[in-house]
């Protein structure tokens, strides 16, 4: 039987991204377009990978494009060489929050290994505030964290750490397993 993840770990290896930032889908968009010479959106591709929590199935023109890219003459092709049991179904959203669709006031938590439980609430341009954590360290209670994307699977990312009125540059973990859970609480 076919590794469920096989069609997007050879995406991530030709492309040399992990597929864990917004910023990696542009980059992808470029390298399918320079390898190929036809464009994906970023949005079909973010899609593809889960990132965008609309279910559309995508069409067989974006399938073939991506076997090409992978170096196959279409779809067909790809799945007859990787086993009959790879499908479309491959590209199923995983669990994600759109920060950019939060309300203002939106208490969401998120864990990682090992232990790890934040709480926080979304005060609008892409910031949240901690409002308890366990297991860290490195971020604490009333920290201001910007963030951009939440998703099951992939590290834990901010842009800026705000302590008492101090940037504290970037953070980042669950570098290897990525987040447990991410849950809007209320």
């Amino acid at each position: 039987m076919v590794n469920d993840n096989e069609i997007l770990n050879r995406i991530r290896i030709k492309a040399g991204v992990d597929l864990s930032h917004s910023a990696d889908f542009e980059v992808l968009c470029q390298s399918i377009y320079d390898s190929t010479g036809e464009k994906l959106g970023v949005n079909t591709l973010k899609r593809l990978f889960g990132f965008k929590t609309e279910k559309v199935a995508p069409r067989l023109s974006t399938l073939n494009i991506i076997a090409r890219f992978l170096g196959y003459t279409d779809y067909g092709a790809l799945i007859k060489d990787i086993g009959e049991d790879a499908d479309i179904s491959l590209f199923t959203p995983i669990d994600c929050v759109e920060v950019k669709n939060l309300d203002a006031g939106a208490k969401l938590r998120l864990s990682y290994e090992p232990n790890r439980e934040i709480t926080l609430t979304y005060i609008g341009d892409f910031q949240f505030t901690v409002d308890d954590i366990h297991g860290s360290r490195n971020i604490c209670t009333g920290d201001i964290l910007t963030i951009t994307q939440l998703a099951v699977g992939h590290r834990f990312v901010v842009a800026h750490v705000v302590r008492n009125g101090e940037d504290l540059e970037a953070y980042e973990s669950a570098k290897f397993k990525g987040l447990d859970s991410v849950e809007i609480i209320s």
